[in-house]
């Protein structure tokens, strides 16, 4: 069970970093310095847990 949120949590990620920076959802929300900064965040944060993830492989 650990396996299978630990892979759909890290498409959640990959998946806001998309929307942050391809996406027209977030330009009423954010300044594009703001989406680009939050964009970041996320894909730092999503490479590390893939490499946790990898690394408990």
């Amino acid at each position: 069970m650990g396996f299978i949120f630990g892979i759909v949590m890290l498409v959640v990620y990959f998946g806001m970093v998309y929307l942050l920076l391809f996406s027209p959802i977030f330009e009423a929300t954010f300044k594009p310095a703001m989406r680009y900064i939050f964009a970041g965040i996320f894909a730092a944060y999503a490479i590390f847990r893939s490499y946790r993830f990898v690394k408990q492989l």
